[in-house]
């Protein structure tokens, strides 16, 4: 195919390239960084989960467990109050309640006798 000439002959023309060209060196370089991207991206999540368990391995059990259980025991019971309850009834039970909190030791405010608010 004949080229045509152009109008205005003055004006260069940009050279065409012939696209990228590489050499075998550089395609192993990108092969490989592409491999190492790849495997980062891949085994990110399962090491970083046995990185965590070995890590918490080495700290101490949890001292709060014990103590959640230990604790339960030792807090009173409360006494259910309901409303077809006469007040003797639940002045009865509010006593009974107060007894058994003073025997534990430890007394809740709301039933704390009155002289000792």
């Amino acid at each position: 195919m004949a080229r045509r000439p152009h109008p205005d002959e003055d004006v260069p023309r940009l050279p065409r390239g012939r696209g990228l060209s590489f050499s075998m060196s550089e395609v192993v370089r990108i092969l490989v960084v592409a491999t190492g991207l790849a495997a980062l991206l891949i085994l990110q999540k399962p090491c970083a989960d046995s990185v965590s368990k070995f890590v918490t391995s080495f700290s101490p059990v949890d001292a709060g467990a014990g103590a959640a259980d230990a604790g339960a025991a030792a807090i009173p019971t409360g006494v259910r109050l309901r409303t077809d309850m006469t007040p003797a009834e639940i002045e009865a039970a509010i006593r009974a309640a107060r007894g058994e909190a003073l025997d534990a030791g430890a007394v809740a405010p709301e039933l704390a006798p009155p002289d000792a608010r």
